[in-house]
């Protein structure tokens, strides 16, 4: 019986769900409905936001930046002559 009542056990287990799919579809609805960390995902994408237009900005005026810089390097250059 030992033997036999092994074999069948075995055979059952195969056809059914195993426990890890049902583990995961468990907590896949728990993510799901959990709403406690919402919050920190809007700030991150808050800050995501600004930093992409902090960036965006100084991209802009990176080129006026150069300009600038040299217009001064050469305006102390003559004023120090």
């Amino acid at each position: 019986m030992g033997e036999a009542g092994q074999a069948e056990r075995l055979s059952n287990a195969a056809g059914g769900p195993s426990a890890d799919r049902l583990a995961a579809r468990f907590s896949l609805k728990r993510l799901a409905l959990d709403e406690s960390g919402a919050t920190a995902v809007e700030y991150g994408l808050i800050v995501a936001c600004i930093f992409l237009a902090i960036i965006g900005g100084l991209s802009a005026f990176a080129s006026n930046e150069n300009a600038m810089y040299a217009r001064i390097g050469t305006a102390m250059g003559s004023a120090l002559r």
